[in-house]
């Protein structure tokens, strides 16, 4: 469950009240203490560092936020190397994915010592209980669960032994083709990974005609939000002789849009980072499928970063098109920056909107 809260912007932010939970028992947490952090923290106040703490992400916004609080952070594929510090405790706001939360249990399990603890927070329908009990039931103990405010849980897990088998994390850390699409490769942690994405496909099919408003064929393009690189991939089979950067801020997703622009042979630049921040242009086109999912607070700020990374990033007279869930007024938006923002199509909950600088 998760609260509105506003921002001193005024837009519309969701706090995550099982992060909220387990953001309260921070300071009894035994040290050395490893923070396994996701998205459910953006956006949320980060609360002060605290000594012998040690935070892993995938996502460089996440690790933005976490260093301006003074948090050690470490930005990856949650690699953990080997020369990392002990940790006595481990804690974690389950993830979206559950190949992910099993893997940064087995991760969590593995490297505690006898007597370390396992701290999960998370809602009912997060699987919170499941995961839990699983990973008592690996190391010898049960796990105590209690409820907190707004429909959050928090459970301890005490390890009494090394584990006997590891959950299935669908071998995370391996980067695999996508049996729906061959040539294609992705892996979890990355939105989308097991398939095609229907916006992404539906940008790709009505292509051809936004290059015909092109008086020349673009030679530089971007793919902001790039995820494992569909949009390049399928773009560059009707595109030749084009240099294409690709960013993303989750560095799952970049290893995964690295190993696809080899395969595919794309001359290419990857970047880590967040709305494309940082990023120089100029390029002719910019292609974007933006993480916008219908239930989240989403009309204000993230539009507004996306177009305006866009924006910056095309030459002028460049062209942009997004593909986005229906009831994103992107249209509407982009006109406060953009010479043209024209609908040309909706269809299965999702409009393609093309933008002209």
């Amino acid at each position: 469950m998760a609260k509105l809260r506003h921002t001193a912007s005024g837009h519309e932010v969701q706090t995550d009240t099982a992060l909220a939970a387990l953001y309260k028992q921070f300071p009894a947490f035994e040290t050395p203490v490893w923070w396994f952090a996701d998205e459910h923290i953006a956006d949320m106040p980060v609360p002060a560092a605290l000594p012998n703490w040690q935070c892993f992400t995938n996502r460089c916004d996440i690790a933005d936020q976490l260093r301006a609080g003074n948090y050690q952070t470490d930005l990856g594929d949650f690699d953990i190397a080997a020369d990392f510090d002990q940790v006595q405790t481990v804690c974690y706001r389950v993830s979206k994915e559950k190949a992910l939360v099993h893997y940064l249990i087995n991760q969590a399990l593995s490297r505690l010592p006898i007597d370390g603890k396992l701290v999960l927070s998370g809602h009912k329908n997060d699987g919170l209980h499941s995961y839990a009990k699983k990973a008592a039931s690996v190391v010898g103990t049960q796990a105590h669960i209690k409820k907190w405010d707004g429909g959050a849980y928090l459970a301890t897990v005490v390890k009494l032994q090394e584990p006997t088998e590891s959950l299935d994390d669908s071998q995370y850390p391996v980067i695999r083709e996508i049996a729906s699409a061959p040539q294609l490769f992705s892996k979890p942690g990355v939105f989308g990974w097991q398939k095609q994405d229907r916006g992404s496909a539906l940008l790709i099919e009505h292509l051809p005609a936004f290059l015909s408003l092109f008086s020349t064929p673009p030679k530089r393009v971007a793919d902001i939000g790039c995820g494992y690189g569909y949009i390049s991939v399928r773009a560059a089979e009707l595109l030749t002789d084009v240099e294409w950067l690709l960013t993303d801020n989750n560095a799952s997703a970049i290893l995964a849009a690295r190993k696809n622009c080899e395969v595919h042979q794309l001359k290419h630049e990857l970047v880590l980072a967040d709305c494309a921040m940082g990023i120089n242009g100029p390029v002719d086109m910019v292609l974007c499928n933006p993480p916008f999912h219908q239930g989240f607070a989403v009309a204000g700020s993230l539009t507004d970063r996306f177009l305006a990374a866009a924006h910056r990033l095309l030459a002028s007279r460049g062209r942009a098109m997004f593909v986005v869930n229906q009831f994103i007024p992107l249209e509407r938006k982009a006109l406060g920056l953009f010479r043209e923002a024209t609908v040309l199509i909706e269809q299965d909950g999702f409009k393609l909107v093309a933008l002209q600088k």
